[in-house]
């Protein structure tokens, strides 16, 4: 129906290049884009790898705020891992799914908990209900993470109970802003425990 090409030609000229076909009937199409080169990505130093070993290593009693991360996306998980590396005052725990991050957060009680919502096994949804159901946890502000950016699914989220509901991809001001207000939530829990729209 030619949909598609509509909704690429969008995204590639919102990266300011440029879409083009070329069609034989009998042969085929060929639909080609032109996109303006850019560096790539630099990969964590040594050194951020050992910042980030180094957090994980501090001992209870120091003044810093953990966050428990549940996600199954590597490329995700890398992100925020980085994103974390920046900030020397978090701890950073993380899980691959539902599950464990449940282990972890009654064993660590973590200060906030980011949470995918599309995970194996148990959804974010589920864990958020066992976690709530857990006296150790139920104070715990868990802020969702999805893909799903339709305002319907960010108001089912909400609903739900979630703290916050962060959007992929992320958008590291409205991450950090979320977050500290969580964090700010978890040290002074007789707050209203519901988010402010990040500016």
């Amino acid at each position: 129906t030619g949909i598609g090409l509509v909704v690429c030609k969008r995204l590639v000229e919102l990266m300011g290049g440029s879409i083009g076909v070329h069609s034989t009937v009998g042969t085929g199409t060929t639909v080609w884009i032109e996109l303006n080169l850019t560096d790539a990505p630099v990969a964590p130093s040594a050194a951020l790898a050992v910042q980030i070993t180094a957090q994980v290593k501090l001992e209870r009693g120091l003044p810093y705020a953990t966050l428990l991360y549940v996600e199954d996306n590597p490329a995700n998980m890398m992100l925020v891992e980085e994103l974390v590396a920046l900030r020397p005052e978090l701890r950073l725990f993380s899980a691959r799914n539902a599950a464990e991050g449940i282990d972890i957060a009654r064993a660590e009680l973590p200060d906030v908990i980011l949470m995918d919502l599309n995970l194996p096994g148990i959804s974010g949804a589920q864990a958020l209900r066992l976690l709530a159901a857990d006296p150790a946890t139920l104070h715990i502000p868990v802020v969702a993470m999805s893909a799903n950016a339709m305002q319907s699914d960010i108001d089912r989220g909400l609903d739900a109970g979630f703290f916050a509901y962060l959007t992929k991809p992320i958008k590291v001001n409205v991450f950090w802003a979320t977050l500290d207000q969580a964090f700010r939530f978890a040290k002074t829990p007789d707050t209203p425990a519901v988010a402010e729209e990040p500016a």
